[in-house]
């Protein structure tokens, strides 16, 4: 496994080439035709093995549980908020508290497995304008390795959250019903050191992911290295563009 993080090209290469010699072998031969086994995975011979989504999904669930920590540690902030506001009993502030906190965690979960699934389809779509060849599912599997970096990214982006809200002095909102009052209080959090090192952090980790999804989609898709960069460049260049032009302040733009 920690081949795809420092060599993704031969740890895809070897998932790929195993996945051909089973077709292959269909049943026929002990281990994969004398080669044992490809890229970590099981026996061959056994017959034409479909992509497998196990490794990949726990990947991407261990990002979003990590992940969820920094939402969670963020939703404390804006019940901070209410707290000082005292717009809210206590009781209703312990209930909203503990609901919202939690929805933010659960969210970051299921958005980890959305934009797991969208990144694939993006890029299964741009490959085909430089004519891939595959399976979705083979894509999905691949860029499913991709977010073994985003693991690192939201451990990292967790200790400078916690440090943030634990160091960080909450202003008080008279009106919570107020958006523009919210959002002019919350401004001068948003463009503290600490939040803007984690979402360098995040673009950082982002692009080493990018690394491993060029490979990925080089195999899954039978592209060329220039392909393969294209493909994966494109939408993560667009992403890259729409966070900054939304939140530009966040990494002192």
């Amino acid at each position: 496994m920690l081949e795809v993080l420092t060599n993704p090209n031969r740890f895809f290469e070897a998932k790929a080439k195993g996945e051909r010699e089973e077709k292959g072998a269909g049943g026929g031969e002990g281990k994969g035709g004398g080669e044992g086994k490809g890229g970590g995975e099981g026996e061959w011979g056994r017959g034409e093995r479909e992509p497998s989504l196990k490794i990949p999904a726990l990947i991407v669930l261990t990002s979003g549980l990590v992940g969820g920590i920094s939402l969670f540690l963020m939703a404390g902030v804006t019940f901070e908020m209410l707290r000082k506001s005292q717009t809210l009993p206590q009781e209703a502030l312990g209930v909203v508290s503990a609901v919202g906190g939690v929805g933010a965690f659960v969210g970051a979960v299921v958005s980890s497995f959305v934009i797991w699934v969208v990144a694939a389809a993006l890029f299964f779509a741009v490959s085909c304008l430089f004519k891939g060849e595959g399976k979705f599912k083979r894509t999905l599997e691949f860029v499913g390795y991709g977010y073994i970096p985003t693991i690192f990214s939201g451990l990292v982006s967790a200790v400078l959250v916690y440090n943030f809200v634990s160091t960080t002095q909450i202003p008080v909102v008279t009106n919570v019903a107020d958006p523009a009052e919210i959002q002019k209080a919350l401004a001068p959090l948003l463009t503290s050191p600490l939040l803007r090192l984690s979402s360098a952090v995040g673009i950082l980790f982002m692009l080493w992911s990018a690394n491993i999804w060029i490979f990925g989609l080089k195999h899954a898709r039978n592209l060329s290295t220039r392909d393969a960069v294209l493909t994966v460049a494109i939408p993560v260049a667009i992403y890259i563009l729409v966070l900054l032009l939304r939140n530009p302040s966040s990494l002192g733009v």
